[in-house]
């Protein structure tokens, strides 16, 4: 599955999508300019691990992403 398709199926879920103000999802993509947090966290997590980084590097990105010391 590609990963576009991921994300849209994690965002599939109306309650989430509500909660989290999150519209158009038909139209998103794991790629930058993202208007959200949660589809930037998602498609980090997404992306790196296509990319095969471990779960520490992913959480450094996270982590870097909402500037948690």
């Amino acid at each position: 599955m590609d990963r576009n398709k991921v994300l849209k199926e994690i965002l599939a879920d109306k309650e989430l999508c509500k909660k989290y103000k999150i519209k158009e999802v038909d139209k998103l993509t794991t790629n930058a300019p993202y208007y959200n947090k949660l589809v930037e966290v998602l498609s980090v997590i997404i992306n790196e691990n296509d990319n095969n980084l471990s779960d520490s590097q992913i959480y450094k990105k996270i982590k870097n992403i909402h500037n948690i010391g």
